[in-house]
């Protein structure tokens, strides 16, 4: 399907609140990009925007659609290159704002050339931004390794969470004093690349172990980060302020160690098979993830990286998960 056909349909989208009316992100124009990504006809994305739209609501005027409109006009007037370049840097600083999802409308906007999407991307990180510190402590780990620590160590054994969504969850963890004091920085020394994989593998690992919904946006949101790379800056400083997101998230669903694969009924479907099965899926989550999962298995050899196989065998347990 050409981009016009999805810039089209994203573009009629542009009067739509960024979160739906019982509260959580409006995931309709990610679910659009990435039914197109998995090779969608034009009247799927139809049938599927008609099923979301009573849950919709009309964009109020404030401070979302100020700042959705000056980001369009700055892209007309700059450049979507330039306009990345200058907001990202601050912008990164609050990553895990709207648990996740104002970095993964950013990239679905950048992946196919939409830039009303860019801009609302950047409006969602720019409005609901909650600042992610840079962890202070001078010890260094790997990603598994932190997040061992964090669940066989003391420092969090009476710490309690009680907000149920995802991103007030999230924020109470960020928040709370021991968590802050707990979480080591991730290692470096690899460089960012390496790095980037460390959490990725981690990530495909610990939804492997849980299906959990929290970790289910781990995997996304480090593809959003990947499709970002390019206009990253200091893709060292954006690593670690995920890091902490990341080690958030994990302490969020319980710090499950050790993270045991689930069984999975059967052998592995070809990629073929997956992404005909998200396209016929109703779930946001499940289409984007499949998505998010096909998009980055096929950017690593398979004979050097178990990161494919882990994505494959991800996006199997979601479906599976999604016919239950």
């Amino acid at each position: 399907m050409p981009n016009d056909a999805l810039l089209l349909r994203l573009n009629a989208l542009r009067g739509d609140d960024p979160s739906y009316s019982n509260g959580n992100s409006n995931h309709l124009p990610m679910v659009l990009a990435a039914l197109h990504a998995l090779g969608a006809v034009p009247s799927r994305l139809d049938v599927f925007a008609e099923t979301q739209r009573s849950l919709i609501r009309p964009l109020a005027s404030g401070e979302f659609a100020s700042r959705w409109a000056d980001f369009e006009a700055q892209i007309a007037t700059d450049g979507r290159d330039a306009v990345l370049c200058r907001e990202l840097p601050r912008l990164l600083e609050g990553l895990v704002t709207a648990a996740f999802h104002g970095l993964i409308r950013l990239a679905y906007g950048v992946r196919f050339g939409a830039d009303a999407e860019v801009a609302a991307g950047l409006a969602v990180l720019s409005v609901f931004r909650r600042e992610v510190p840079l962890p202070s402590g001078a010890a260094s780990t790997g990603a598994a390794e932190g997040l061992r620590s964090l669940s066989q160590g003391t420092a969090l054994a009476n710490a309690e969470f009680e907000r149920p969504m995802i991103m007030g969850r999230l924020l109470e963890v960020l928040a709370h004093p021991a968590f802050l004091a707990a979480v080591p920085p991730l290692r470096f020394e690899k460089g960012a690349d390496r790095a980037w994989h460390s959490l990725a593998v981690t990530a495909a690992r610990l939804y492997r172990a849980t299906g959990d919904f929290t970790a289910l946006h781990l995997i996304t949101s480090l593809h959003s980060l990947r499709v970002l790379w390019p206009w990253i800056e200091a893709p060292e400083v954006a690593l670690q302020r995920y890091w902490l997101a990341f080690c958030a998230a994990y302490v969020a669903i319980g710090r499950p160690w050790p993270m045991e694969f689930r069984a999975l009924a059967g052998p592995l479907p070809a990629w073929e098979a997956l992404c005909a099965a998200a396209l016929g899926s109703s779930d946001d989550h499940v289409i984007k993830l499949v998505d998010s999962c096909d998009a980055l298995a096929h950017e690593f050899d398979a004979d050097t990286s178990e990161l494919p196989a882990l994505l494959q065998a991800c996006a199997a347990q979601v479906l599976q998960a999604d016919t239950h």
